[in-house]
């Protein structure tokens, strides 16, 4: 450790990614895996990287002897190295949690706050933003334990006063939130997810009440958006104060002016939406409850775009046909997104897949959503990842009622709108939303639904 806060005071950085890499830098190596040892120690060496820490248990793997390699324990060091690298500094932390929701109400709540002259940061899903500014992409959306200590001391370092921090139960359970206390935590709701890690719903619901129960300083605030959990919540240490009781007391109402969007409003505000969904406005009237219990008021500035892209986001809209992208990858997040669509006699198309080496149960589930709100059901890829395929759309087509099978998920956006040129109504694409990458096996590709499903809209 000495040499360590030796080389900290010599103006050397710890970097988490080997991408981060330079002369300049120590690289924290995280990892138990011999082969990834193996691998980012020489991308590391290769940036010209000479100061790499990693776990004692694969000291016999080193691969070069002119690097400087620093074994550590890395249970029992991280605390020490985060005390050594990141100045403690003072920051409001607000976590936010839940199944579905948590990436529109942190990365809207971190918008509130700049657009109303409170500086903040986003961490989560879609990267790590500063006011409004997305700074880097993330591997995770809690990343690790000191690649969170360091985007935190960044932004303190910017004068950031509050940091908006989506919370992941997979991150809870491997560590990632080290020592981290929230003034305030935000429960979006309790739905299945995560199964493939969980195993059991019960396990996945309880790892997020534990997870709050576990980083919450004395006197955090715990607000809920789904008053329908409260049995499950009972064992919170502290007060719980629902999105449903805020919205009474403040008497908020919200009106709905057409397809396309909505006016809140509260006592002292109106807000005007753009969104086609009433989940969507729960979200935002969510950001004002975690504006209110921060600022004691209601935010006076607001930007059209509040929401982050792909959330149940219009792409296009002319002429009776419309596109729409969102990131619903579940049972419940199908059903939210379709069961809001216009009822009327719109003819309604939607491209999904399912993620490989994900939770299995939840495919024939969402497949069987999706049929009972659409017409037509084009089943394609999405990130198969080390799974087969073609094993995965089988078990979408089995349990569609109306479906094309087309694994190219560009050939799928190009059929649907052209499938939409020709019926009109409604285009859904669901399951990547903002991602702009592909997986298959090893291998990344670039692709972003938004951008594929813009080009071929020019034709309508």
């Amino acid at each position: 450790m000495k040499e360590l806060k030796e080389l900290y005071f010599k103006g050397y950085k710890l970097v988490t990614n080997w991408q981060e890499c330079s002369s300049k830098s120590i690289f924290f190596l995280n990892t138990l895996n011999i082969e990834n040892f193996n691998k980012y120690q020489k991308l590391a060496i290769k940036k010209k990287c000479a100061h790499i820490i990693f776990n004692s248990s694969l000291t016999k793997y080193i691969k070069n002897k002119n690097t400087n390699y620093y074994s550590l324990n890395i249970e029992k060091d991280l605390f020490k190295l985060k005390k050594i690298f990141f100045v403690t500094k003072k920051l409001k932390i607000i976590f936010i949690t839940g199944t579905n929701g948590k990436t529109s109400i942190a990365y809207g709540s971190h918008l509130l706050s700049f657009f109303n002259n409170k500086p903040s940061c986003y961490i989560g899903t879609i990267g790590f933003f500063i006011n409004g500014r997305k700074i880097k992409n993330l591997s995770n959306t809690t990343p690790s334990y000191l690649e969170l200590a360091s985007l935190l001391n960044d932004a303190a370092n910017q004068q950031i006063k509050y940091a908006f921090i989506e919370t992941s139960s997979i991150g809870f359970k491997e560590g990632r939130l080290g020592n981290l206390k929230y003034d305030l935590c935000y429960l979006t709701n309790l739905q299945s997810d995560h199964l493939d890690f969980h195993k059991t719903i019960k396990n996945y619901h309880q790892s997020k009440i534990d997870m709050i129960n576990t980083h919450s300083k004395h006197n955090s605030n715990i607000l809920v958006q789904d008053k329908n959990i409260y049995k499950k919540i009972s064992k919170f240490r502290y007060g719980i104060e629902f999105l449903e009781d805020f919205t009474k007391s403040q008497e908020i109402n919200v009106i709905k002016k057409n397809y396309y969007s909505y006016l809140v409003k509260s006592t002292l505000r109106n807000y005007l939406i753009n969104t086609m969904h009433d989940f969507m406005i729960q979200n935002f009237l969510s950001m004002l409850h975690i504006h209110f219990k921060l600022h004691k008021k209601f935010p006076s500035k607001m930007n059209t775009k509040i929401f982050p892209d792909g959330r149940s986001e219009i792409i296009h809209k002319k002429n009776n046909m419309i596109i729409l992208v969102d990131y619903a990858h579940t049972k419940e997040a199908f059903e939210n997104l379709l069961s809001n669509l216009p009822k009327d006699s719109l003819h309604k198309i939607i491209i999904f897949g399912c993620g490989g080496n994900r939770d299995k149960s939840k495919r024939a589930k969402m497949a069987k959503v999706a049929s009972k709100y659409t017409d037509i059901q084009i089943i394609t890829d999405d990130n198969p990842r080390n799974e087969n395929p073609s094993s995965i759309r089988k078990i979408l087509c089995q349990n569609s009622s109306n479906y094309i099978e087309i694994p190219s998920r560009q050939r799928a956006i190009e059929r649907g709108v052209k499938l939409l040129k020709k019926k009109k109504g409604l285009l859904v694409i669901a399951g990547k939303g903002h991602e702009n990458i592909q997986i298959y096996k090893n291998k990344i590709f670039p692709f972003n639904d938004r951008k594929v499903a813009k080009s071929y809209a020019k034709s309508l």
